[in-house]
């Protein structure tokens, strides 16, 4: 066979092999912004959840995100790539929902969060029809007018009426389908709340987010809510995004993938980004030379103050 001919097929052969190995897949899942997911209806701006994309990733691909510089983390192992079962990230986004919600309650009735999820209802009969009380609303706290104690199980609440004919509830009522109003303190008889059955499993939502995972759209879930609840408009006018797990308290922590969230706000053109005070340097790096403004904060009430004095318009201000 002709030199030349054997250079031509040793290139062709190199090529296929190097093309089926580079299709084939690696493992390694690439990590990239993802969509821009709005939340709520402010009057003038919009409330945006920043989400970041994993994908699956062949050698090419992965080659390409070593040039460009895109992120990088191996796969956790069989069945987490596209398609798989939901990874456990589907109970912290439940758990963000509620406590977005509860807090947001809070706050809108001037309160500082308890620190507790309280106890949901369940079922109403008996005496306890004349309650008030309805089912999926969340008793979060009760005892006297002065001192109302936070409900963290059914035996909480047997002693804070035990001697009382009237007890003062703080309630998160239920008010149709997945809405739930602001929080109100409630006296409410002793003998009609016999007949209530509640308990510690309290799940709440602020507004539903289809099949996006994890717990770090509870900051913004937590003030679109609170927008929702009070008059004005928190947002100013402007198109605020953000990510941040919350507290029952309050209180706004780290979570993951923030770089990547940054260029989501970026593509999506947003005036503000929320990012937790602890990953204030990450949230700046990502957003330099761009007019994105990172705003980093420790509380859902500092983001709150931080909106107000940057052109919010609500009661809340």
């Amino acid at each position: 066979m002709p030199a030349g001919r054997r250079v031509l097929y040793g290139v062709v052969a190199a090529v296929v092999v190097l093309s089926v190995f580079g299709m084939s897949g690696s493992p390694y899942n690439r990590v990239g912004p993802g969509p821009a997911i709005q939340v709520g209806r402010p009057e003038g701006g919009s409330w945006s959840v920043l989400t970041a994309r994993v994908q699956r990733s062949n050698w090419f691909q992965w080659g390409k995100a070593e040039l460009t510089g895109e992120r990088l983390v191996r796969d956790a192992g069989p069945g987490r790539g596209a398609g798989a079962a939901p990874a456990p990230g589907t109970d912290a986004m439940s758990t963000a929902q509620t406590h977005a919600a509860l807090v947001a309650a809070q706050l809108a009735a001037g309160r500082a969060p308890v620190s507790a999820a309280g106890l949901q209802v369940s079922a109403v009969g008996g005496a306890a029809a004349g309650s008030g009380l309805r089912p999926g609303d969340v008793l979060l706290a009760a005892g006297t007018a002065n001192g109302l104690t936070p409900l963290r199980a059914p035996a909480d609440l047997e002693t804070a009426v035990a001697g009382r004919a009237t007890v003062h509830v703080l309630v998160v009522p239920h008010l149709s389908g997945d809405a739930w109003g602001s929080a109100e303190v409630r006296r409410i008889p002793v003998g009609r709340l016999a007949g209530t059955v509640a308990g510690p499993t309290v799940s709440v939502t602020a507004y539903p987010l289809g099949p996006v995972e994890g717990p770090s759209a509870g900051l913004i879930l937590a003030l679109a809510r609170l927008d929702a609840l009070t008059p004005g408009d928190l947002t100013g006018g402007r198109r605020v995004a953000g990510t941040g797990a919350i507290g029952l308290g309050g209180t706004v922590t780290g979570v993951g993938d923030v770089p990547e969230k940054v260029r989501a706000a970026v593509e999506a053109r947003m005036d503000v980004f929320l990012v937790p005070i602890w990953q204030r340097s990450a949230a700046v790096a990502a957003a330099e030379g761009t007019r994105l403004r990172v705003v980093p904060v420790r509380t859902v009430s500092e983001a709150v103050e931080r909106l107000c004095a940057d052109g919010g318009r609500a009661p809340i201000c």
